[in-house]
């Protein structure tokens, strides 16, 4: 029983729950501290993923940046916002790309998606249910 109250358990369990989140491919949208959004739709998040629209529904500019595709959260968020898994979302990019339409958002690690949307005031991104978003602002995603 002693051992269910050692701090060293209890920090081990807190580290297990906060990698829950990563482990299920739960996410969170993230934008620059600055942007004055608090929400944001499905369908217009999807819109600014795939470049069909290039700013925020308030006039400001919108620039995506993507987790790597062998991400279990980018496969999430591809499949609940995109309303496709992230390998469709590669061969809408092929597409993309080969007609010479568009190219997809960046790919970056978390910690590099973090760095890039606390300095880009037209930052978005997901990142992780536990990631420390700590200087970003964390938005809510209706429908």
């Amino acid at each position: 029983m002693r051992a269910l109250r050692s701090p060293l358990f209890l920090a081990m369990l807190c580290l297990g729950a906060a990698n829950l989140g990563a482990q299920d491919g739960g996410y969170k949208i993230v934008v620059n501290a600055s942007n004055p959004l608090t929400s944001v739709s499905k369908d217009e998040i999807s819109r600014i993923f795939l470049k069909k629209i290039a700013k925020f529904s308030d006039g400001h500019g919108a620039a995506p940046v993507d987790l790597p595709a062998n991400s279990p959260i980018r496969d999430n968020f591809s499949k609940k916002i995109l309303g496709k898994p992230a390998s469709a979302v590669d061969a809408y990019w092929q597409q993309q790309i080969f007609s010479g339409r568009d190219v997809p958002p960046p790919q970056k690690s978390e910690a590099a998606v973090i760095s890039f949307v606390r300095s880009n005031e037209n930052a978005i991104a997901y990142v992780s249910a536990g990631a420390d978003t700590a200087g970003l602002k964390v938005i809510t995603v209706g429908d």
